[in-house]
């Protein structure tokens, strides 16, 4: 089969989307990169070359296809980058289209312009796909999952850790708020990431530029306000207020920074207890939030897959996925969390046991290859 594959030159993407199709399905992999496209539509810079990215991408589909080497567009994309126009130049080309959406809890919205012209679009989350498929032709779940090539370890020890417990994640408040309740009742993660110290501030700052406001209440305004009301106001402004106010720096943690993509395995394979949050919202303080905030990530499988023992908040999907309390383990409020992070470092055996079965299970069913067997199953039913 020979791809073009539409992404940013993302790390993660590279790591398990691209290797994966490169091992398993192609015969041959054209990459086509838009830097800094996705969600960056407020930047001026990025707008003035967008449409020379646009016409550059429709001439590599033009070139493959004339010569018999394109079988399929694989795309991830927001309307930030791709243009109507561009969507609808490439249907004509008569290549199946799959445009693969990472972000239904906040981001759904941004690819209603441009999915009447891909065949599928590919979800890793079922949040908001209701609001969507009055835009689709057709929707594929698509959950995230893991790169045994790069993210298997096969830990045979477990009396030494380097880690008792540690978060990989870049700042949030909501995150911070949770991780000082920790720190408070005597459980002292090591924190890598990026926004958590002075020396590496967070890439998500605020920002307030009248062409995306204007633009956003063009197309998007009266989608998210059917699907949710006021929310849909006061959503994006919560989050922008609190990536403006709210970097204030976690005292008592053991912070290290952002790390090497190639130092994650390890990481994971390496901590008695990896924790996980998967309400990605901006908000502070440690309530329980909107379910909608909820959402399973790509960190749900590379723990396990590294071999290593997960205590993540719990998401709707993770049902799907594991066996909740055998492969991996959940909490749903700040106390839970805390009760099960002291009881799982003071039981080695017990942890020992569940991570060794969420990685089996990550394998036997939650790699790439699975997702996209499946995904190229359903493309040529």
């Amino acid at each position: 089969m020979h791809v073009l594959a539409v992404l940013p030159p993302d790390r993660w993407m590279e790591i398990n989307l691209l290797d994966p199709l490169r091992r398993h399905y192609c015969d041959s992999l054209q990459i086509f990169n838009y830097p800094g496209g996705m969600g960056q539509l407020g930047s001026a810079g990025w707008r003035r070359i967008r449409e020379q990215l646009n016409h550059d991408l429709l001439s590599t589909a033009r070139k493959l296809q004339t010569t018999g080497r394109l079988d399929l567009i694989f795309c991830v994309v927001y309307d930030d980058f791709l243009l109507v126009d561009t969507a609808q130049q490439l249907q004509q080309l008569a290549v199946p289209m799959v445009n693969y959406h990472v972000d239904m809890a906040f981001q759904w919205y941004r690819v209603i312009r441009t999915a009447p012209y891909f065949d599928v679009l590919a979800v890793a989350q079922m949040t908001n796909a209701d609001h969507l498929r009055p835009y689709v032709q057709q929707i594929h779940w698509m959950p995230m999952a893991a790169n045994p090539q790069y993210y298997f370890r096969d830990r045979h020890q477990t009396s030494t850790y380097q880690h008792s417990v540690s978060f990989v994640g870049s700042f949030n408040p909501y995150r911070r708020a949770l991780l000082a309740d920790c720190i408070s009742q005597g459980i002292t993660p090591v924190v890598y990431g990026r926004g958590w110290t002075a020396a590496a501030p967070s890439p998500y700052t605020f920002s307030w530029d009248a062409y995306k406001v204007c633009h956003d209440l063009r197309y998007y305004a009266v989608p998210r306000w059917k699907a949710d009301g006021v929310k849909s106001l006061l959503g994006p402004l919560e989050r922008k207020y609190s990536r403006q106010y709210s970097f204030e720096l976690l005292s008592g943690a053991d912070l290290r920074g952002p790390c090497e993509e190639n130092t994650l395995p390890g990481i994971f394979a390496e901590s008695q207890v990896n924790l996980g949050f998967s309400d990605t919202g901006w908000h502070s303080g440690t309530e329980v939030r909107d379910s909608k905030n909820l959402q399973c990530r790509l960190r749900d499988f590379e723990v396990p897959m590294a071999g290593g023992f997960y205590l993540v908040q719990e998401a709707p999907d993770h049902h799907e996925y594991f066996r909740i309390g055998d492969e991996i383990v959940t909490w749903t409020e700040p106390a839970e969390l805390i009760e099960k992070a002291r009881y799982y470092t003071q039981h080695p055996a017990v942890t020992d046991r569940i991570r060794r079965a969420g990685q089996r299970r990550v394998l036997e069913h939650h790699t790439w290859q699975h997702r996209f067997d499946r995904l190229f199953a359903h493309i040529h039913s």
